[in-house]
């Protein structure tokens, strides 16, 4: 029965591709043969499909009579999918018979709803998976979206590649990309590009279960453990209300971001549509710190505008600081505790030395090279906001094609780092360095327990920090290596657009446009293992603990 579920929903899936790539008017000669394979796919998962139905069917007598609605569909796929394959009729009927042909489709799978919303509902008793999935979904359909004409300039609608390119980059806000979206792409698509980014902001499942909420249904116990995984949240009691506050806030600051950025805005636009539209766009862009800008070369022409600067910056800070910081300052200011958590503190400082040393760095390696031309206002300023834009924003006032090596070095340690745990940020997280620094500290000190602030830390932690570590080290080296080979630039240039990739950063030298397809599909999975995260990606890919347990005898390595 799982099989049968699961070639209903790769049915689905494939006629919804089918449908809009055939749509997209791809200039392309492997389009028309792509779509005929995926329509006789179709066709070969239909009819396999009524085959196992039929041989598990425990009465065969009156399968035909039960199974009619199915069947009769079954039957007017294939005789829509004979004309639109076999007839000689053009003009516009193709269309039709296309639009048709699909929603026949989704007609059948709604016949077999109740099985199947039973066989979805085991993806809960599996957060992790759940989550990587909804991802999937996500970036799918924006994917298939972006590939419609009325989505760029040119009618053309973006190639497979690019569109998938722009859709994870959007939902994994990170903010590379291979075609401008400020000339690119038309109002509808970057307003697409725009729900993506909030989306993969806030995450498809947090804003599911707020709709829920919100229509005041229920919300089963599985469902209450997977938002529980999301949150890190272990009691479950207040999820509703933890929810809500994030939504709330969200709200709250991009509102104000966007009335801020408005006001700034005005000067150069004027009073008028456009101030508000770009306003709005870049207020949602550095909340969620993805680094997506309606200018073409970012916020370069703002470098010396210090409301933009303090504004942008000031969203991203609050991005990445995460909402459970945000909310545990809102408790403390109003009185509500006594005194800030732990997690907050950490965050709070290891963010300040973050960002006063990128300042300083940035500033000392460059203010007589890129920004040799710049005013000293504006080199302490540009240096900000660059230190601001490497907790996983993307947006730069700086090119970013002429920095010297040992800049990029220093950069991309900043990427990896990330901000804080539970953002909208990525990186492996500051509080992972806070632990991995608290263990080195009490190594170098001979002590047996980690402890950070008079705090002791588990040594699950300990090992949790240590494995996204190794986690994050080790993809990097594999895509270092990959892109080595694929692409004919600077290896500095690859290293940097890899991490920050993974970093979901968005930051760039100037050479994702130029990135081969090789290099594109590496450049997507960083990205999308970056935003999952290290825990995320490996608890989707482990299997249950089996109930088989064996000890083995104490092994001894010489290590170091």
């Amino acid at each position: 029965m799982k099989a049968l579920n699961l070639l209903v929903l790769l049915t689905l899936v494939l006629g919804v591709v089918s449908l809009f790539v055939g749509e997209a008017h791809i200039a392309a000669s492997w389009v028309p043969v792509a779509v005929a394979i995926i329509d006789y796919t179709i066709l070969a998962l239909l009819v396999l499909e009524n085959i196992l139905d039929y041989r598990n069917e425990p009465v065969k007598s009156g399968y035909f009579r039960r199974n009619l609605p199915a069947l009769s569909l079954t039957f007017v796929f294939i005789v829509l999918f004979l004309f639109a394959h076999l007839s000689s009729a053009g003009g516009g009927y193709g269309t039709a018979v296309v639009i048709v042909r699909n929603l026949f489709i989704v007609a059948k799978v709604f016949t077999r709803f109740r099985k199947l919303s039973s066989f979805l509902a085991t993806l809960t008793t599996h957060p992790a998976q759940t989550i990587l999935l909804s991802f999937l979904l996500v970036i799918l359909v924006g994917c298939l979206v972006l590939m419609m004409p009325f989505c760029t300039v040119d009618d053309h609608g973006l190639s497979f590649l690019d569109a998938l390119f722009t859709s994870t980059s959007a939902v994994c806000v990170t903010g590379l990309i291979v075609v401008d979206t400020a000339t690119a792409l038309t109002v509808i698509g970057q307003v697409i590009v725009l729900l993506l980014i909030q989306i993969g902001g806030l995450g498809i499942m947090l804003l599911s279960f707020f709709t829920l909420f919100a229509l005041g249904k229920r919300v089963s116990i599985e469902n209450k453990l997977l938002l529980s995984y999301m949150l890190s949240q272990e009691d479950m009691s207040s999820l509703v209300g933890t929810i809500k506050s994030i939504i709330k806030i969200t709200a709250a600051i991009e509102g104000g971001g966007a009335i801020l950025l408005f006001s700034a805005f005005v000067p150069r636009f004027g009073f008028s549509f456009k101030a508000a539209y770009y306003a709005i766009f870049h207020s949602i862009s550095a909340f969620c710190n993805a680094g997506f800008a309606l200018f073409s070369d970012s916020l370069e022409q703002f470098r010396g505008d210090v409301a933009v600067n303090l504004i942008v910056s000031l969203l991203i800070i609050l991005g990445g600081i995460s909402f459970a910081v945000m909310a545990n300052l809102s408790d403390r200011v109003r009185g509500k505790v006594g005194h800030l958590t732990l997690n907050t503190r950490v965050v709070l400082i290891v963010t300040a030395i973050l960002l006063a040393a990128g300042t300083f760095i940035i500033y000392g390696a460059e203010h007589g090279g890129v920004m040799k031309q710049y005013s000293l206002g504006e080199q302490y300023l540009s240096a900000f906001f660059q230190s601001v834009t490497l907790r996983t924003a993307g947006f730069n006032t700086i090119p970013f094609g002429s920095f010297r090596t040992f800049t990029y070095l220093e950069m991309m340690v900043f990427m990896f780092i990330g901000a804080a745990s539970g953002s909208t940020a990525g990186g492996i997280k500051v509080g992972t360095v806070a632990v991995l620094a608290g263990y080195v500290a009490a190594v170098l000190r001979n002590r047996r327990r980690v402890t950070i602030m008079r705090q002791s830390i588990s040594q699950e932690q300990v090992v949790r920090a240590f494995l996204i570590l190794v986690f994050g080290l080790t993809v990097l080296l594999l895509a270092f290596s990959v892109l080595s080979l694929s692409e004919r630039l600077p290896f500095r240039f690859v290293a940097f657009e890899a991490v920050s990739a993974f970093g979901t950063v968005g930051l760039s030298a100037g050479i994702t446009s130029s990135l081969s397809a090789v290099g594109r599909i590496v450049i997507i999975v960083l990205m999308f293992l970056g935003r999952l995260g290290p825990l995320t990606v490996l608890a989707a890919a482990t299997q249950r603990e089996s109930s088989v347990r064996v000890e083995y005898p104490q092994g001894i390595l010489s290590v170091g």
